[in-house]
């Protein structure tokens, strides 16, 4: 290119989709940092449920610290700028017409030089219609579109390197064949036709009759006595789609397989490059390529990052002492690329027209290798220097790899897996206690940890054993014709990158301190009744127990030369009482409450009305109704969840809004000593707090409990704000670990 790229691109308009993404967003600010005479930019973005395309585009892109350094250099003429040069279109890649009205088609139409096309779906499992949709259909959408516009613009496909699959040679930078990496033929319009018969088959098959009953036998017991029919059927809907969805993430990895590729994402994404060439017309076409993009090299600044990538997820539970071994081979060549020498390679190639269509690949490999010995290494030596911290603040120590093969991996965890399934199945069939709840977290966390492993292994495995090489002869030549200012400005020379380097010192930081990510999403305002704290009451909101207030209740209703005898025969069943609860706070429930057997209702509510003034009033902690209060103050619906009776908790309803506890069955005017329904105890808690969230339409996520015991974990994993109170020793030991709150409130 003889003139510099401002030059190019002055007064010429870009429309760019998947703006919000990494890629994209590193576009938009490249854009308007360092092409300022563009004529304009249009970015096509889809509403989310709460906010317009308008708002996500502040608050995703032009909120990203991506565009803090361009902020702080322009000061009050950023917002100028982006409102001169930026137009945001609300719509949507997958719409017919994008999802635009026939004003903005006809200006596009009129204005739009170039389409850069970044959206995608880049999910590996992702379930075959989810991809389709994505990554086929919503790019023959936009090419279709386009083709129909005055201007016919560029169309620059932003694909992957890996669209070349599963290959050992020397990629080179060319169009797809006939054949697929496997050497089968493939006809892509014939393939894209088998994948809609194969989704709209497996759509029917999931509403046959049997299967159906058979979602809806388990969601009634997965719901339980709490679930309404609504909820069944919803549920029922919940577990058909599920069924659909894992059947269409087995079927496309099966497929891609089948022809060489690695996984449904870079199937797909060859599928979209067939069609395109198919279907471009007299479109000019440039197919971008990058390999595994990573943090930036330089632009914005060094290791800027949002979202986690490929690689990501692997190091981090690395880090975390999760992933003590990984399938590789150590000599296969990770093809890693900083997003900035991406960013710049589309805007290189975006400012020509070619007359037949260009690949360029962008990737590392062939002029810069790093090897999968060479990042372990790297890796390695960045967290035995800079450690991460286990919840106790304990510094964790990561593994030395030894590169066993990827069946010897699996085979190991797969091993692991079938041993913790005959362990939890034989948990099950133990009664409710604290020790087999313990056992059985324990034996969740080491099966959530062996699935996590075999997932990453599956999913990220092929990558890891590639010696492929991709071929960057185009990708450099287009370097090379830039101008020597815009091989500075615009440079993707990957000579130039230290793999140690940018590993230690930008990329591995910013994953752990995260200072280039998109800011933390605040919370939406809290309304009433979206957020609920929910007290539990005995040795939580109250210093007694169930036992305790049976005594009292008891001893009040007998004569006083009575109650002496009484407490005599009483004191000695204690002992039993204390190891039941022990084992199960539910078996101790059904117990202890055959005590009011014959008990009348009006008598009991009578007692339990005079004892709240000379009883329980003195036993509640102050600091538990200051919290209370505050919560109160905050919006928040307040809820007592106890496994105490209601004629008990009757004396405190005024404290809340909602009190959800235990009840007996009453027969003949007298109470029968069974409980109504499931002891308010340990699952049946968590459940029963659900379905009253569902019913008020309460964020758990963002909602508050507090409880003391062991039996309550349950219920303190279902929110979002778990705090334990005066904790028993398993409960605080738990709390430690996951690093909730801990308080300890006392009787004045």
């Amino acid at each position: 290119m003889d003139r510099p790229l401002r030059e190019l691109y002055a007064g010429r308009s870009v429309l760019l989709t998947g703006a919000t993404g990494f890629v994209g967003t590193a576009l938009c600010e490249k854009i308007l940092r360092s092409l300022p005479q563009i004529g304009r930019l249009y970015v096509l973005v889809r509403p989310a449920r709460e906010r317009s395309a308008r708002e996500r585009f502040e608050r995703e892109v032009l909120g990203s610290a991506a565009f803090g350094g361009l902020r702080e250099r322009l000061g009050d003429g950023f917002e100028g700028l982006v409102s001169q040069k930026v137009r945001v279109l609300e719509g949507d890649v997958g719409a017919p017409a994008l999802g635009l009205g026939e004003s903005e088609v006809e200006e596009l139409s009129r204005e739009v030089d170039v389409v850069i096309h970044s959206a995608a779906s880049v999910v590996f499992d992702a379930p075959l219609d989810a991809a389709l949709a994505s990554n086929v259909h919503g790019t023959l959408g936009l090419l279709r579109l386009a083709r129909s516009w005055k201007k016919k613009p560029l169309f620059v496909h932003v694909s992957t390197a890996y669209v070349a699959g599963m290959t050992d040679a020397l990629v080179p930078e060319e169009l797809p064949g006939e054949s697929s990496p496997s050497g089968a033929p493939i006809d892509a319009r014939r393939e894209v036709e088998e994948i809609e018969r194969v989704i709209a088959r497996t759509d029917r098959d999931s509403r046959a009759t049997k299967l159906l009953r058979a979602f809806e036998e388990e969601a009634r017991q997965s719901l339980g006595m709490v679930g309404s029919e609504e909820e069944v059927s919803e549920r029922v809907e919940q577990l058909r789609r599920a069924w659909v969805r894992d059947r269409l993430v087995e079927r496309g990895s099966e497929r891609a397989k089948e022809l060489g590729w690695h996984d449904v994402y870079t199937y797909t994404k060859s599928l979209a490059e067939r069609l395109i060439l198919l279907e471009r017309g007299d479109l000019p076409l440039v197919i971008v390529r990058p390999a595994i993009i990573e943090s930036s090299l330089r632009e914005p600044y060094p290791g800027w990052i949002q979202g986690s990538k490929m690689a990501d997820p692997l190091i981090m539970a690395y880090a975390k002492g999760i992933l003590r071994e990984f399938p590789g081979d150590p000599e296969s060549i990770v093809d890693l690329v900083p997003v900035d020498h991406v960013v710049c390679a589309i805007l290189a190639a975006a400012a020509r027209r070619p007359a037949k269509p260009e690949v360029f690949q962008v990737a590392s490999s062939e002029r810069n290798p790093l090897r999968y010995r060479e990042m372990h290494a790297y890796v390695r030596e960045y967290f035995l220097e800079n450690p991460l911290r286990d919840p106790s603040g304990r510094p964790i120590r990561v593994p030395e790899w030894d590169f066993p093969g990827r069946r010897r991996v699996e085979a190991k965890l797969r091993a692991e897996l079938l041993g913790l399934g005959v362990a939890g199945s034989i948990l099950s069939r133990l009664r409710e206690g604290h020790v087999v709840s313990d056992l059985r977290t324990r034996a969740s966390r080491a099966e959530k940890r062996a699935r996590m492993v075999l997932y990453y292994s599956r999913i990220y495995g092929g990558y890891a054993t590639m010696s492929a090489r991709f071929s960057t002869r185009n990708t450099r030549a287009l370097l090379d014709s830039l101008t020597p200012g815009d091989r500075r400005e615009f440079s993707f020379d990957i000579d130039e990158v230290d793999w140690r380097r940018w590993m230690q010192e930008a990329h591995l930081p910013s994953l752990t301190a995260k200072p280039g990510r998109r800011a933390r999403r605040r919370t939406a305002p809290e309304r009433a009744g979206e957020v609920a704290a929910i007290f539990d009451v005995d040795g939580t909101l109250v210093g007694s127990n169930v036992v305790s207030y049976f005594a009292h209740l008891k001893l009040r209703s007998l004569p006083p030369a009575a109650r002496p005898l009484w407490l005599a025969s009483f004191l000695p069943r204690i002992p039993y009482y204390w190891a039941l609860d022990r084992v199960s706070r539910a078996h101790f429930n059904r117990a202890f409450y055959r005590n009011y057997r014959g008990w009348k209702p009006s008598e009991a509510r009578r007692l339990g009305l005079e004892s709240f003034a000379g009883y329980t009033l003195e036993r509640i902690y102050p600091e538990a109704l200051e919290c209370l209060c505050e919560h109160r103050r905050a919006g928040h619906r307040i809820v007592l969840l106890s496994g105490a009776l209601d004629f008990i908790l009757e004396p405190l309803e005024d404290l809340a809004d909602e009190v959800l506890c235990a009840r007996l069955v009453e027969e003949d005017g007298v109470y029968t000593g069974e409980i109504s329904g499931a002891p308010v105890a340990g699952e049946a808690r968590a459940r029963m707090l659900a379905s009253f969230a569902r019913k008020r339409n309460l964020d758990l996520s963002r909602s508050y409990a507090y409880a003391d015991s062991i039996s309550d974990l349950p219920m303190l994993e279902t929110v979002g704000n778990p705090v334990a109170v005066n904790p028993d020793r398993r409960l605080a030991a738990v709390a430690k670990e996951r690093g909730w709150e801990v308080r300890n409130w006392e009787v004045r």
